[in-house]
């Protein structure tokens, strides 16, 4: 099991998960992953926010999403199938603190070599406050992608 340098696991699971699981839910993320987000921290050189409600922030969804989880309980009452890669603990959306979105996607894709399981970022047109991450695909490198 991976704990990141640079992230709680508070910051990476919503309320229900960590209220549930504690730490131990350290053990649902991929190591690699957890390892490539410590990297980005890195690369970036800035805090970077993903959930903060454990400090009374208003992010609670932007790490792992859950059935109780607003984004997920609504498709399910519409019974619309959800797959999304933070139900399945493989996403996150990052919010760099002083740096545009733009700017980190640049930084990002010039160290793309030191990435092993991150393989895709939201279009930075379309997510202007946020960094969305993914290890969704089987393709070399990380590509940038339309919702």
């Amino acid at each position: 099991m991976y704990k990141c340098k640079y992230f709680k696991i508070q910051e990476l699971v919503c309320p229900h998960v960590y209220k549930k699981y504690g730490d131990k839910a350290w053990e649902f993320f991929n190591k690699e992953f957890l390892k490539d987000l410590d990297t980005i921290r890195e690369v970036l050189e800035v805090p970077i926010v993903i959930n903060n409600w454990h400090i009374n922030g208003s992010y609670k969804e932007s790490g792992n999403r859950c059935q109780l989880c607003s984004k997920v309980a609504k498709k399910i009452a519409n019974k619309e199938l959800n797959m999304s890669m933070h139900n399945l603990y493989q996403a996150f959306d990052l919010k760099p603190k002083g740096l545009e979105i733009k700017k980190a996607v640049e930084m990002i894709m010039d160290n793309v070599h030191r990435f092993k399981v991150i393989k895709r970022i939201e279009n930075p047109d379309y997510t202007l406050t946020w960094l969305h991450i993914d290890t969704k695909g089987h393709h070399k490198g990380i590509r940038i992608f339309n919702p």
